[in-house]
């Protein structure tokens, strides 16, 4: 594991970034994990919905060593709306990202909340990429948003936690817009775990085109 450091919060509760091990990365990966609509208990680094993405960043990093990954375990495992309590996580992340890699082009990764999180930082204008696994809410937002982002959208077919229509919806309508958006249906349920290691290569090969050519 690299290097781990806390973010503002109170007690328990705080944001906690874990650093890539690469010493020069050409490209950052922010990765956003999923949680519950309402909830204000800490958030737990063994929590299902962290696990779910470890394999995938160290699948990123085998196939482009120059991407390093940076995961956010957000301080309380609810979105908690109006607060929406992991956008405030996230754009912590992403200033500390700028510190840390001044320059580099950042793509963020995110599953389920975590995708709606990404949904929300995807206008500034240090995110080159953007992939939303099995994503929230995707109908909620505005496909002009995403118009200067490359997206990518992974739902599994059995998904019944969230939306496939409204993902593939969302995707015709940045391509329709005049936005690059690719939309991949996949076997599996909301976890995506089924047949994990195709979506995995074709997220680090999204994510190393749109990134490494980027610096």
């Amino acid at each position: 594991m690299g290097r781990l450091e806390v973010g503002p919060g109170i007690g328990a509760a705080r944001p906690r970034l874990v650093f890539p091990n690469v010493r020069s990365p050409r490209a950052i990966v922010l990765m956003l994990h999923g949680g519950e609509v309402q909830g204000l208990e800490p958030a737990r680094d063994w929590e299902p919905a962290q696990a779910l993405l470890r394999p995938l960043g160290r699948q990123i990093h085998r196939d482009a060593p120059d991407i390093g990954v940076v995961r956010l375990a957000n301080a309380v495992r609810g979105w908690n709306e109006p607060i929406r309590s992991p956008v405030a996580d996230a754009h912590w992340a992403l200033m500390r990202i700028r510190q840390q890699f001044p320059g580099r082009p950042i793509g963020l990764v995110g599953h389920s909340m975590g995708g709606r999180t990404a949904f929300e930082l995807v206008a500034r204008p240090e995110v080159s990429a953007l992939v939303a696994l099995a994503p929230w809410l995707a109908d909620g937002y505005d496909e002009h948003r995403f118009l200067s982002t490359p997206t990518l959208v992974v739902h599994g077919r059995q998904d019944l936690s969230t939306n496939a229509r409204a993902s593939r919806d969302l995707v015709r309508r940045i391509n329709t817009a005049g936005g690059e958006a690719h939309y991949e249906s996949v076997i599996g349920s909301h976890m995506l775990l089924w047949r994990a290691s195709l979506w995995r290569h074709t997220v680090s090969d999204f994510l190393a085109e749109h990134l490494l050519s980027a610096f």
